[in-house]
């Protein structure tokens, strides 16, 4: 049982509003100003494109002779959609109060027990029962069992600690509590007695000093989540088919190396949602004064034909055919083979992993992941099917509106653009007027939670480095569904 604790945590939502995008400035760090490690912290625990031709530095607190040019360029925007201290300040709370993911996670194994055991409240009505299961057609095979997740969960928005009842009933007794960004194994939904507005509740268990407890929460104080395997297995299966067709090449354009594409209008996205930077136009018909619309960088793509100095491509996540200017795609860099996929889930916010064979699906990992949030010069992720461009031990990002370099993501794998999927960022520390690394941090309570990220795919950083670890460039994709 959990101590009741009294304490109010007023979580911060209100967001800075960017006034410009920076990613392409970046500057060289003289040694003097180089970041010194210290010992590691956390471990636990749309606006016009500016021009972007300023030279690329290298990547302060590391060897630079040690570095590949393509870990000397790894320098990027700002990664945080919130400014990163939020996220932080949330954690240290759920720290203090035991209740981060590693301390209340309860794994599937462990939710199918409960569930055989446990009876429904008489005071109750089920409405709904959870019970996702994972496909015949994919196999566990999981080897990132780091933190223990259920298939379905509720994920808790209440800005303060909040009771889980014994019944669906605001005056029954509470058999333990709960705190804002913790994912609860979910197994009903049911009808009880009005609370907050409302008479529908959930059951969910938590975890306490290693005690699993089942009780009821409020339907007002949370959402449901699941991990959405029947549409990954389809996303997967339609790319494998894809592949086993012929070979698929991909945009690239990686700040905007083969020139910067056409712009519509004074906005950094067009009418699909799609950025105009690190993108490639697709022209509806053969012709470069015809309507197009944007395909970004590590988009797959498989070209069909050629007219003059345009590919005819197909492009699988719009369903759609187009015409791309040759020098946007290299047609000897091919995805000719499919091992390792990784696919995205933005709107559940969570991620699962898997090894492909000639006859079988593993999945090797699922977990919790933070998308991009759209707000100023913030980007959504972007759904599609990408390539897995290249990974990269770190990458720095810049401070939001500056040159000046802000901080670091560790274990990064890039599908498109400047976006990754990578550990938690870290800001680098003044002391003594240096700039100081302060260490890998493991864990981001917010991580799961809404999308927070610029772009990119944030993930607890050992799991990005397991990614980082397992996942083969040479015959590897992301897939970014909802």
């Amino acid at each position: 049982m959990r101590k009741k604790i009294i304490s109010i945590l007023t979580v911060l939502t209100v967001f800075f509003l960017f006034t410009t995008v920076s990613c392409s400035y970046q500057r060289s760090i003289p040694p003097e100003k180089t970041p010194t490690p210290q010992s590691k912290g956390r471990q636990e625990q749309n606006t016009p494109e500016p021009d972007r031709n300023t030279p690329v530095p290298g990547r302060p607190g590391q060897d630079q002779d040690n570095l590949t040019k393509s870990d000397k360029a790894a320098v990027e925007e700002n990664v945080n959609g919130f400014d990163i201290s939020d996220d932080e300040q949330i954690t240290d709370t759920a720290e203090s109060l035991k209740m981060t993911q590693l301390n209340t996670g309860i794994s599937q194994t462990e939710v199918k027990q409960i569930t055989a055991a446990e009876s429904g409240s008489p005071e109750s009505t089920v409405l709904l029962e959870y019970n996702t299961q994972l496909p015949d057609e994919i196999k566990y095979a999981v080897q990132y069992t780091k933190y223990y997740l259920t298939y379905d969960y509720f994920l808790v928005t209440g800005e303060q600690e909040v009771p889980i009842r014994q019944s669906p009933d605001p005056n029954s007794a509470e058999v333990c509590r709960t705190y804002n960004g913790e994912k609860l194994a979910l197994h009903q939904k049911v009808s009880g007695n009005a609370a907050d507005g409302s008479d529908v509740w959930y059951k969910v268990s938590c975890k306490s000093d290693g005690t699993v407890a089942t009780g009821y929460i409020p339907s007002a104080l949370g959402i449901t989540r699941k991990f959405q395997f029947d549409k990954m297995l389809a996303s997967l299966k339609y790319l494998q088919q894809q592949v086993s067709q012929g070979k698929l090449n991909h945009i690239n354009n990686y700040k905007n190396v083969n020139g910067a594409p056409p712009k519509k209008g004074n906005t950094a996205t067009d009418e699909f949602g799609m950025r105009i930077y690190q993108s490639a136009p697709g022209y509806f018909q053969a012709d470069t004064n015809s309507d197009y619309r944007y395909v970004p960088d590590g988009m797959l793509v498989r070209i069909l034909g050629e007219s003059g100095d345009l590919y005819r491509v197909a492009v699988d996540s719009f369903s759609k055919e187009l015409y791309v200017p040759k020098k946007y795609i290299d047609p000897n860099n091919a995805l000719s083979r499919l091992t390792h996929v990784v696919i995205v889930d933005r709107g559940q916010q969570n991620q699962a992993a898997f090894e492909l064979s000639a006859n079988e699906i593993r999945m090797v990992s699922y977990t919790l992941a933070t998308t991009g949030l759209k707000s100023g010069s913030s980007f959504e992720t972007p759904l599609g099917f990408y390539r897995a461009l290249e990974k990269r031990d770190r990458f720095q990002y810049l401070k939001d509106g500056s040159s000046d370099i802000a901080g670091y993501a560790p274990f990064a794998t890039r599908f498109s653009g400047g976006a990754y999927i990578h550990g938690v960022p870290v800001n680098y520390v003044e002391k003594d007027g240096e700039q100081v690394d302060p260490g890998i941090q493991e864990y981001l309570q917010t991580i799961g939670t809404f999308p927070r990220s610029h772009m990119c795919v944030r993930n607890f950083s050992s799991h990005a480095e397991f990614i980082y670890n397992w996942l083969d460039t040479s015959s590897g994709a992301i897939i970014v569904m909802e």
